[in-house]
């Protein structure tokens, strides 16, 4: 199983505690100033988020508090011992492993990150130029898909032991679909090449991008523990989403490709794509910079199909290549029943609406730092 470090209790709207939309994220954790997003771990204010971002992982002998470390962290005095605010910072969740690596600049070459699940493959690089590789390594690590495949295994052993419709189930599968949103919500923020876009191309991808990553992903998870056979998962899912997305859901996943590799690169690709606007006259048409965007999956398509090429051959690859063009296909048909249901929409603009705020928060501190 493929590894990740995420925690999730999330409600029906993407946050990060178990609570209603506005309810507990008006205040930072750390000194109570107005906050609304979580940093490194923890609801906080952007200041107590920079404090953290410069201080964590400085030697902690050079911060010793006059007071035996019993201040009281405020937003008035929270500048004045910086050992107790750095010690609640710590407290209340946040942590270093949550740190955004900087972005290389053009005149860096990228390392060459091995992904563990290809250290099994041949030694044989003379299909995919190492900076294909490290791009391959970049796409496979921007999905972390650890929580959901947690969530999902928790269906099934849970499945047997609770009464069809059970409440306890019914939670359950909400904290399943709810990890399904914040990890699509990570996963855009975490390409590079989608974080890299100008501010108004990126606005106007991000929510189609949203809708591609989370059905195809919860397409993917369904397929691989075969959660439509459990009774209990399938009532609840068609009591939400209807009839008809379970059919199409069904039809895509007559298309899915086992390997992992495969699926992430298959999902780097739909989330660029706007195929959708031919099915859903719901959607507006919104125009972007297209030559960016089809420079983005050109390059995603080449990687696609060396790594197929080079891992299955080539007969395989054409198969293989097939197959991810008709699960697209399908997946496009799924997402215009899927735009109809409430939960979708609601957490959709959830999570774009956090994602676009991240990104300007990022791009913000990037020029603060640059000229610091």
């Amino acid at each position: 199983m493929l590894s990740t470090n995420t925690t999730l209790n999330l409600p029906l709207t993407i946050e990060t505690e178990p609570v209603t939309k506005k309810q507990n994220l008006s205040q930072c954790r750390i000194c109570d100033a107005p906050a609304q997003y979580a940093y490194f771990g923890a609801i906080s204010c952007n200041s107590c988020k920079m404090f953290f971002k410069r201080n964590a992982t400085v030697e902690q002998e050079t911060f010793k508090c006059n007071f035996d470390g019993y201040c009281e962290i405020k937003r008035g005095n929270r500048q004045m011992c910086p050992p107790c605010r750095l010690g609640k910072c710590f407290q209340f969740g946040m942590t270093t492993e949550k740190f955004r690596s900087p972005r290389p600049t053009k005149t860096k070459t990228k390392s060459l990150v091995k992904l563990s699940i290809l250290n099994s493959l041949k030694p044989d690089h003379s299909l995919l130029t190492t900076s294909q590789w490290t791009l391959l390594s970049n796409l496979y690590n921007s999905y972390d898909e650890f929580q959901v495949l947690l969530l999902g295994k928790s269906l099934v052993d849970t499945h047997n032991s609770l009464q069809p419709m059970n409440a306890t189930y019914q939670k359950l599968v909400e904290n399943y679909l709810l990890s399904l949103y914040e990890t699509t919500g990570r996963y855009l923020r975490s390409n590079d090449d989608i974080c890299k876009l100008s501010f108004s191309d990126r606005s106007i991808l991000l929510r189609n991008a949203a809708d591609n990553v989370s059905c195809m992903a919860g397409a993917f998870i369904i397929h691989h523990f075969d959660l439509y056979s459990l009774d209990s998962y399938l009532k609840i899912m068609t009591a939400m989403f209807g009839n008809r997305a379970i059919f199409l859901t069904l039809w895509a996943m007559k298309f899915i490709i086992s390997d992992i590799v495969i699926f992430k690169l298959a999902l780097s690709l739909f989330a660029l794509s706007k195929t959708t606007y031919l099915y859903s006259p719901n959607i507006p048409i919104d125009s972007t910079n297209s030559s960016t965007i089809f420079h983005i999956q050109n390059k995603y398509a080449e990687v696609t199909w060396k790594y197929l090429n080079y891992r299955y051959g080539w007969y395989e690859a054409v198969k293989y290549f097939h197959n991810i063009i008709y699960w697209f296909m399908a997946l496009t048909m799924l997402m215009v029943p899927v735009q109809t249901c409430s939960t979708h929409v609601d957490n959709i603009d959830s999570l774009v609406e956090l994602t676009e705020l991240t990104l300007i928060l990022d791009d913000a501190d990037e020029i603060i730092e640059t000229k610091c």
